[in-house]
């Protein structure tokens, strides 16, 4: 997990904190919505929120959870187009810190420290995305689940051999991240279940063996 506030200096941190406004939203509010024609930078403070994509039929694609320290609105900060995505509350409390366009011009423009790490953000995106790509053109569903997973636990930022992601995502977000049937991953996750690997308590569920997750996926040559 990149965390774009804990990476900042303390001139960038404190040029930041005096132009951005906080605000605390509940469980389903919507941020920002796909298509709003709006061009303001956010960063989360507290919670956890959820990008969405929705199709022209409906269909939903999540595709990344934002954690405490993370940001996000920064495309439409930068190319002044309409919301490539929507961004949801997912927990129950979710402070944001919102940059209002021109002041994150200012700061792009005379803090070197905040471009700077702008740029790794977006670098960590793109790394990100590829590697999505990648793993929907030649991963079956299991192999896709177990992925999501690992990279959840990953960002948990707790470090160590286990992990727990909070709020627990339903299996309709998991098809939703991984692009497949609500069905198909209930039954992986029955099977991870069984195995020892997931358990879902108190609105959370636990890896209670990050290695041992990776080894469900098959060998490469």
């Amino acid at each position: 997990m990149y965390d774009f506030l804990g990476s900042l200096d303390d001139g960038a941190l404190t040029a930041l904190e005096e132009r951005m406004v906080t605000s605390t939203l509940t469980r389903d509010e919507v941020v920002i919505g796909q298509e709003e024609q709006s061009q303001d930078m956010f960063f989360v403070r507290e919670g956890v929120a959820q990008v969405t994509v929705y199709s022209a039929d409906g269909r939903e694609v999540a595709f990344r959870t934002i954690r405490a320290g993370q940001v996000f609105g920064e495309l439409s900060a930068i190319d002044a187009r309409p919301r490539s995505a929507s961004v949801v509350a997912i927990s129950d409390r979710l402070v944001v810190g919102r940059l209002k366009a021109a002041s994150f011009r200012v700061l792009v423009e005379k803090n070197p420290d905040f471009m700077w790490r702008l740029l790794e953000h977006l670098s960590s995106q793109v790394r990100d995305m590829t590697d999505r790509i990648y793993e929907y053109s030649t991963k079956l569903v299991r192999e896709r689940l177990i992925l999501e997973l690992h990279r959840l636990a990953l960002e948990t930022g707790k470090g160590g051999n286990t992990a727990e992601i909070r709020p627990a995502p339903t299996h309709l977000d998991l098809s939703a991240r991984i692009s497949c049937h609500r069905e198909a991953v209930s039954r992986e996750m029955s099977r991870l279940t069984k195995k020892g690997l997931i358990r879902k308590r108190d609105g959370a569920y636990t890896v209670t063996d990050i290695e041992g997750l990776l080894e469900q996926l098959p060998k490469e040559d």
